[in-house]
């Protein structure tokens, strides 16, 4: 059986994206759309998910870019 080297990858939802990066689902939309915060993985219209790694990466970029 073969196994993937992605099985860490996890995928979080926007609720655990606005608890994690402390702002409102507003804020989070607004980045979204002017590509400024990693873009959702869509699986359907209502079933929407980000990768936690690329989040974080955001994160530690914002915390480097502050000087």
């Amino acid at each position: 059986m073969e196994t993937s080297t992605n099985q860490s990858q996890q995928l979080i939802s926007a609720a655990n994206v606005l608890q994690k990066v402390g702002f409102g689902r507003t804020k989070l939309n607004e980045l979204v759309k002017a590509k400024q915060f990693p873009q959702p993985i869509r699986f359907s219209q209502n079933f929407i998910r980000w990768d936690l790694d690329e989040v974080n990466n955001w994160i530690e970029q914002q915390k480097a870019a502050r000087g």
